[in-house]
Parts: C-alpha cells; structure tokens; sequence
C-alpha cells in the first residue's frame, strides 16, 4: 500500500472530489482526517471507509478560519501521531452577475478558497517539519486559468490559488515540502449538479467543444491527487496539473 503509514488531512472533504481522494488514501493504507462544515456527510464518508478496513476520522470544522484549521490538525495529530500530507479542497462558488458581487460575497469567497488554504498550510507546515518534509496539493481549478461569465468571484479566487502553490513551492522547498496544485475542469460533483439543476444549459455550454465532451468524474481528480502526494511525483514543485479532458485546448 502506497501510503502505509502516513496521514493525510483533507479539507473540505465530504463530497465531491475531496471524499473521493478520501477512499483512495484510506485503501492506500493512509490515515485520514477530513475537515468540513458538513457532519453528517463527514459520517456518511467515514462508515464505507471502516467497513471496507480503512481508517478516517471526520472533523467539523469551517476550514476558511484559524480556529476551524487549528481544530482539524490537532485532530489529525492527536489521533494519528501527526501529518504528512496536506490536501486543500474546501470551496465556496458563488455564481451570479459581476455587477450583483457584494462585499460579502468577496469576503466570504476569500476566505474559504484562498485564505483558509494559505493558513493551513502556515499551521501544517511545523507538524511537517516533525517528520522530516511533507506533501501539499493545493485544488485549483481551469477557472484559475480561464474566465467565465457569472464565474467572476470564483475565477479570481482560483487564480490566486494557481500563484499560490507557486509562490509556495519557493517559500519551503527547503523544508523538504513540495507544493503543487490540481486544477480540475468540469467534473460531476454534487456541486456541479446542482448548478444544473437550475441552469441546465451549463451542462452542453461546459463540454460542447472539448476534446473528451463529458463532464469528470471525482475519482479520476482523485488520482491526481494521489500521484502529487506520493514519492513519485518527488520532482515537481509549484506545478497546476490540469487534469480537463481538454477544456484549456479549446
């Protein structure tokens, strides 16, 4: 098992992409902590995950604040004996017109996308230095590349996450921590589908012209995921691993 022995915190991780990547570390051999608002989602995920002989604790926290990500890595910590891998992927996409924007919505966009990342890996990074180096995935999204119409709040968040991991990967390569990113196309999340649920054109607008015309699914991010927090991706840092169907090639 590739991650025999290591702990992985996920953010964000009770649905969509974030659980997935859940499963795969738990049936990696990993031990896994994830974090998010959702506590009854959080024990729908962790049931599978003991039945089939992997281990998950769910913590409910608001990862967007210092006091959310002060509790989900002291759980990590204390219950596995400390991190080794740090997976962001706690989301807030508000979606409506540029000119409809408040401040709120900003402020609260900020706070879970692109803050909360930032300071989980500020608080991760002294528990990694305990096991000698770490490994940070950073979700990002196409949108961090890509503009959108009523995407405005969320595309300037990812790409701020984009910069991040690069900027980071400067910060503590010294620290033996390699920083990268996933940035997911369209992909079929809870999240996804109820967006098409109130506005069916998204699904044929999002896929019409790309090379592979379907939407992902979260395993397949998940296995990204998976590779970027591994010894085989041991040389690359600071890199957004698009994984789209080719949604950027158009």
């Amino acid at each position: 098992m590739e991650f025999e022995g290591k702990v992985a915190l996920i953010t964000g991780g009770a649905q969509g992409i974030g659980a997935a990547a859940a499963r795969r570390f738990a049936g990696e051999g990993a031990s896994v902590v994830v974090a998010d608002l959702d506590g009854p989602r959080l024990k729908g995920l962790e049931e599978p995950i003991a039945r089939a002989g992997g281990r998950m604790r769910g913590v409910v926290a608001d990862c967007g604040t210092k006091g959310g990500i002060e509790r989900m890595i002291s759980d990590a910590v204390q219950a596995y004996g400390g991190l080794d891998i740090l997976v962001c992927g706690a989301i807030h996409r508000p979606t409506k017109p540029f000119l409809d924007v408040t401040e709120a919505d900003l402020d609260l966009a900020w706070q879970v996308n692109v803050k909360g990342y930032f300071m989980a890996v500020q608080r991760a990074v002294p528990e990694f230095r305990k096991r000698g180096g770490g490994k940070v995935v950073l979700i990002s999204s196409t949108f961090g590349f890509a503009g959108a119409p009523n995407f405005s709040v969320y595309c300037t968040c990812k790409g701020a996450v984009v910069n991040m991991a690069r900027a980071l990967a400067h910060d503590l390569a010294r620290e033996n921590i390699n920083v990268n990113a996933v940035a997911p196309g369209p992909i079929m999340t809870e999240g996804m589908r109820e967006l098409i649920r109130n506005d069916p054109s998204i699904e044929k607008h999002r896929t019409a012209a790309m090379p592979l015309p379907r939407f992902g699914r979260p395993e397949e991010i998940a296995e990204a995921i998976l590779f970027l927090a591994s010894p085989r991706s041991a040389y690359m840092h600071g890199h957004n691993m698009v994984v789209d169907g080719g949604y950027l090639a158009v």
